[in-house]
């Protein structure tokens, strides 16, 4: 496994610390780095002087074979980083030296997101559905919880079930179930754009493309007619959180 070294600045004493951290991850070869990740172990440090906290975020590359799933996570830590993100560029490297065919190939910014990605491909699900089911369920939230502002929505297995973990305003959490028909329909009703992002495309899966796909779709619908009905679940809170 290749390492690289890192320093940071504990930010409580001043100290130097150096951490060292994997740049890429085959969760064959080194399975319980999986585990690392999704424990959130892999990106905590303490420093060795005052016992500070400390949260390492560098570039990792994972690799999952038997999923056929490969997550390109770059860090955007500061609006400096935002302004320089080249997604095309890092698009074009990645297609040029990954030529494997079927795979889920994702570029992410963030540990929540890498972090979801794999536990989305853990039980077998579509990502691409994943994030059109928040925008079905947002919309019915926003109306049953009106005044309750959503900060992020995150996939989370819950009880052996699929739910969509809603991160509020208020300081709660709301696990809502995101239902085996909704997910069927929403599979079916797009399954052109969720088929294709597993087929080799690097992809940067998440609010942004569900809100193309939706647009484009229902502007499909308008001119047939409106023939496609919306979805209109029924909200199941599975439980609240401070």
């Amino acid at each position: 496994m290749e390492n690289k070294k890192y320093t940071i600045k504990c930010p409580e004493c001043g100290t130097d610390v150096e951490v060292s951290r994997p740049a890429v991850i085959n969760v064959q070869n080194d399975p319980e780095y999986k585990i690392k990740v999704l424990t959130g172990e892999l990106f905590n440090e303490k420093c060795p002087k005052c016992g500070q906290g400390l949260q390492v975020v560098s570039r990792i590359t994972y690799h999952d074979m038997d999923k056929r799933l490969m997550i390109y996570f770059r860090p955007i830590t500061s609006q400096d980083e935002l302004k320089t993100f080249d997604y095309e560029a890092i698009r074009s490297a990645i297609e040029d030296n990954f030529k494997a065919p079927n795979y889920a190939i994702r570029v992410v910014t963030t540990v929540n997101e890498l972090m979801e990605k794999i536990k989305i491909a853990e039980f077998g699900l579509n990502d691409g559905v994943i994030e059109i089911a928040k925008f079905v369920y947002f919309d019915i939230f926003t109306k049953q919880f009106d005044g309750v502002g959503v900060v992020n929505i995150y996939y989370e297995r819950r009880d052996d079930k699929d739910a969509l973990i809603f991160f509020c305003n208020d300081g709660k959490t709301r696990s809502i179930l995101i239902a085996p028909e909704v997910y069927s329909s929403i599979e079916k009703r797009f399954s052109a754009v969720v088929n294709a992002i597993y087929t080799s495309r690097v992809c940067m899966v998440g609010r942004d493309w569900a809100l193309r796909m939706i647009k484009a779709y229902s502007k499909l619908d308008s001119e047939n007619n409106g023939e496609t009905p919306d979805l209109k679940p029924e909200l199941k809170l599975l439980e609240s959180e401070n």
